[in-house]
């Protein structure tokens, strides 16, 4: 009789903790969702700068900027500075023959960065879509403050984009997404640190991706937010 109350007690102790693990769940998807779509309507009203260095087998390529604004049509309107530096071609049959596999990485980190973009910043009804589907999982950072919330399939099958909060000031921490660009065999990684404005606008400040198969690395830097004329 003992042994039959104390499974009963462990059945329904284990039925508890799960829906309190859901109920958490749940409330911090909530926190994402809107944390996402009030920064996405704030970043509306400012412009900022956006540099893109490249490196290859660990030495860097180039640095790219761009002004980033959003045009009256409510698009991500992003225009070369100028400001960037870029490896000089060299000449003849061997500078011909770099040339062609430059152009070759130049439309892979194309890619890269474009893929980059897919993600970013994440759709929140995308998010409650595959919450809904039970796919979701949850890791406890530090109990009842900060937690990982991971998201399989988000844009191919076999990605994971993954994000880590801090429940207690509804903020943001991490981002983090396992994908490929071409090849599901060479895996693509990148991780993104947000960054606050002074209202409290969140956005990806800093964003790493590592292409181990390519050795190549891409680091996305955002800064200089300022309002936008006419904002």
């Amino acid at each position: 009789m003992k042994v039959k109350f104390l499974l009963v007690t462990i059945l329904m102790l284990g039925s508890s903790i799960e829906l309190l693990a859901q109920a958490e769940m749940k409330e911090t998807i909530d926190m994402i969702k809107k944390n996402l779509t009030d920064s996405k309507a704030n970043l509306v009203n400012y412009e900022w700068l956006e540099t893109t260095t490249t490196s290859l087998k660990g030495e860097q390529k180039s640095v790219k900027q761009n002004q980033c604004y959003y045009s009256v049509d409510g698009k991500l309107t992003k225009v070369e500075t100028g400001g960037g530096t870029q490896e000089k071609a060299k000449g003849g049959i061997r500078g011909r023959v770099i040339a062609n596999k430059k152009e070759d990485m130049a439309d892979y980190i194309k890619a890269c960065i474009d893929k980059v973009q897919t993600y970013l910043p994440p759709d929140a009804a995308k998010l409650q879509q595959i919450y809904g589907a039970g796919k979701t999982s949850i890791q406890v950072l530090e109990p009842g403050k900060k937690f990982k919330l991971s998201f399989p399939d988000y844009n191919v099958k076999g990605d994971i984009l993954s994000i880590s909060v801090d429940k207690a000031n509804q903020k943001l921490m991490a981002l983090e997404v396992n994908t490929y660009v071409d090849n599901p065999k060479e895996k693509v990684v990148f991780n993104v640190a947000y960054s606050d404005l002074p209202d409290g606008t969140q956005y990806a400040g800093s964003t790493t991706l590592d292409a181990v198969a390519k050795e190549l690395k891409i680091v996305i830097v955002e800064g200089g937010f300022k309002k936008a004329a006419g904002k």
